[in-house]
Parts: structure tokens; sequence; C-alpha cells
């Protein structure tokens, strides 16, 4: 396992649950611009070149990636389908926000090349303007 510091984060339509490890620190905001400034206020406090990750949610993740690639945030979209993989070789069958956040986390400690990641530019997620 990797020592550098990771966060996973469960998105959802209305939260932001994560789960940073090594420090085992749990946290809960809303997945609105307010409470992707808090998370980033959160963040700041951490020692540099963490790394947060997420699993693809069908959209729902593109908001918060865009504000973490835009502060400079080594930020990784993760599969779905390795999370839950990971999490049975584990012998997690429970499923809750808090524990996808933690699993996440876990994942990206056992797995730091896994996902994709995006570097920022300013028309990243906006669409394009012919």
């Amino acid at each position: 396992m990797s020592s550098e510091t990771v966060i996973g984060v469960d998105v959802s339509r209305d939260w932001l649950d994560g789960f940073c490890l090594p420090e085992k620190q749990r946290f809960r905001f809303q997945n609105s611009p307010d409470g992707h400034a808090r998370l980033l206020e959160t963040l700041q406090s951490m020692p540099d070149g963490l790394t947060v990750g997420f699993e693809a949610t069908g959209g729902q993740e593109w908001a918060l990636w865009r504000v973490l690639i835009s502060m400079g945030l080594n930020a990784v979209q993760l599969p779905p389908a390795q999370i839950k993989a990971f999490a049975l070789a584990m012998g997690k069958r429970a499923k809750t926000d808090q524990i996808d956040a933690e699993l996440i986390a876990r994942f990206m400690a056992f797995r730091p090349e896994a996902g994709r990641t995006q570097r920022w530019t300013p028309f990243f997620g906006q669409g394009r303007k012919l």
C-alpha cells in the first residue's frame, strides 16, 4: 500500500461522502457549489500531493471533477465495476455512501495507477461552442 494521502469520495446527486487515508478521517458535504468549496477548504489543510478518487456516476461527478482539477488537484475517475470487485474481495457486502467512500480510498491506495485523469482546460466540462 502507498503511504500517500488518498481521498475516496462517494458522489451522489445530493451528497459527497469522503474518507481520507491514512488519517481515516470522514467528511460529508452537499454536492453543490457551496459543498465543493467546503471540500476544497478541507483538502487544502491536507498534505500536498494528495489524490482524490471517485466512481463514474453517469455525470454526477463532472462538476466536482472540474472543480478539483481547476485547483490543480490530482483527481481520478474510477470504474464502478473495479470498486465493486474490490469490495467483494475485501468481504464487504454492505453498501452505504460511507462504506463506498472508504472502499474507493482503499482501492486507490492499493491500485494507485487505476482510473482516468483529466487535465484542466478552460472548456473542460462546459461543452464545445461553435
